[in-house]
């Protein structure tokens, strides 16, 4: 009986240092730990528990203080930032003003970035450091929303972050932040591993230790969640949620989200080159590429059932949409509809174009970023068949999309977008401003320019009333949807699934934090 009692007594005295351990299986990595490297949602959500910003979002994408405590302006073009006191790198050196100065002009410089967050520091003119823990930040402009926009940069230390290259912090010798974890390491493409930071500012986090574990096949991961080797996965497969549902020792945790999946289509004739966009079988060679022809666009927008999308492709979990944003954000307009689906305008509009026959495209995506992107290319590219568009699929791991997408590669693809300051113009200025054109377009990879967008744009970020902003922000909603370079299909619905006696916050930004999960009471 003593000794039964002594393995009893063992057991409950192990259970608070196995409860202080919190494993994530996740669909996608980051690219890189460097946290200015890549403005890519996976890769912002892992350098958020190390790292920190000015302001933060919360779950529900409203901007709430971080490092910074105030931040004033007379004009929307001067802002005086007051910082928080008392905050102190995991080395325990403490944290200044000159480290955001030193960071906001290094978050939008580093080289070979697959996605720079210029386009976020953009408006900044000149920052002056005016105490240990006080900054004044110039605009060229007035800009409105640029404490929205610098919440999407993490402050970095100078002393580490001045000689540090991409490759140092992925080794983890530059991974020194400010944030509720400390960096353990990183296995590339595999796992990450933190410790808490007891010294942190803020409130303690329960989890001593937090291991990400990436897993990309959907079958897999559910299959760890419902095995017992992680305690939470992100990105639930559709055809999964029902069983994980109705499986009492686990619950699904759900939100709609403002990510955005769209499609891409390059309409340069250098695109011909890729092979991706050829003539119809027996047809002379394309000499000129037919998504050059905003009818051959809207016939290809117009041939989608988006409807069918969301119910047969994604079991009812993602929202059909014909705008970018879903409703409650800055530029959601309620009288723009969900493109109707029509065959038969489709085949008309593709011959007034001249192409009666039609022609032959490669359609392609990665298979594990997006829930469903490969059974949703497959679905579109019948839906293009039938109107004489002859499609091919080709998928292939978000590792290997991101940088051909980036070379140009691939002239027509599916993606997706998550917004992070709730105004359209987070998504329509990195997705369709002029690349290099005054910071635009850090993520157009469809060779997109219309100097017109441009300049309502640039207009609508320096609009001080939010009327008039409005305003512009419809005219370049109404330019955006009329060019059809980048069709809105549908809006994702974030599940999460997760054993009992968790409960987690879940955010519209899809972020898969260690912060938004507790133990039940």
């Amino acid at each position: 009986m003593r000794s039964i009692c002594l393995a009893a007594a063992l057991l409950v005295a192990a259970l608070p240092a196995a409860a202080q351990t919190l494993t994530i299986g996740l669909a996608t990595p980051p690219t890189a730990l460097d946290p200015h490297y890549h403005a890519h949602a996976q890769s912002s959500a892992t350098a958020a528990h190390v790292f920190e910003a000015l302001h933060a979002t919360d779950a529900s994408m409203q901007l709430t203080p971080q490092l910074a405590t105030d931040a004033t302006t007379p004009d929307g073009i001067t802002w005086d930032i007051r910082l928080r006191q008392g905050v102190r790198w995991h080395d325990g050196t403490p944290f200044t003003a000159d480290d955001v100065a030193f960071s906001l002009v290094r978050a939008g410089n580093v080289p070979n970035s697959p996605g720079s967050f210029g386009t976020q520091t953009r408006q900044v003119q000149r920052i002056e450091v005016t105490g240990p823990h006080s900054l004044r930040i110039t605009a060229a402009a007035p800009a409105p929303l640029l404490m929205a926009n610098l919440s999407n940069i993490f402050i970095v230390s100078r002393r580490h972050g001045e000689p540090a290259t991409t490759d140092d912090y992925n080794s983890g010798k530059a991974m020194i932040g400010t944030g509720p974890y400390r960096f353990a390491r990183w296995s590339a493409g595999t796992e990450a591993h933190y410790t808490r930071n007891d010294t942190y500012w803020g409130e303690r986090e329960p989890w001593e230790r937090v291991a990400f574990r990436v897993i990309p096949n959907n079958s897999a991961r559910t299959a760890a969640l419902l095995a017992g080797d992680v305690d939470l996965i992100a990105d639930i497969p559709s055809t999964d949620v029902a069983r994980v549902r109705g499986d009492r020792r686990f619950q699904v945790i759900t939100v709609a989200s403002n990510r955005l999946v769209f499609l891409g289509f390059d309409r340069t004739d250098d695109a011909l080159t890729t092979g991706h966009i050829r003539a119809a079988e027996g047809a002379p060679a394309l000499t000129r590429n037919p998504l050059g022809d905003v009818r051959v666009r809207r016939a290809l927008s117009m041939a989608i059932d988006r409807r069918a999308l969301v119910d047969r492709i994604n079991e009812g979990q993602a929202i059909a949409t014909g705008q970018f944003l879903p409703e409650g954000f800055v530029g959601y307009f309620p009288d723009i509809p969900v493109e109707r689906t029509d065959i038969d305008a489709a085949r008309r509009l593709l011959a007034e174009a001249g192409y009666p026959g039609g022609f032959r495209i490669t359609l392609t995506t990665s298979n594990d970023r997006i829930v469903n992107s490969a059974r949703m290319v497959q679905a579109i590219a019948q839906m293009w068949t039938r109107i004489g568009v002859a499609t091919t699929v080709e998928t292939m791991p978000h590792a290997v999309f991101t940088p051909r997408r980036n070379r140009y590669e691939l002239p027509v693809f599916l993606s997706s977008w998550g917004n992070q300051t709730g105004e359209t113009l987070d998504t329509l200025v990195p997705q369709l401003g002029t690349r290099g054109q005054g910071g635009l377009g850090n993520a157009n990879r469809i060779r997109y320019s219309n100097p017109t967008l441009d300049g309502i744009m640039v207009a609508a970020g320096g609009e001080l009333d939010a009327t008039r902003r409005l305003i512009l922000l419809r005219q370049a909603t109404d330019i955006a949807l009329s060019d059809a370079v980048m069709p809105p299909l549908l809006l994702q619905v974030n599940n999460w699934g997760a054993r009992q006696g968790l409960t987690m916050t879940p955010r519209v930004d899809q972020y898969t934090l260690a912060m938004s999960v507790r133990l039940a009471d």
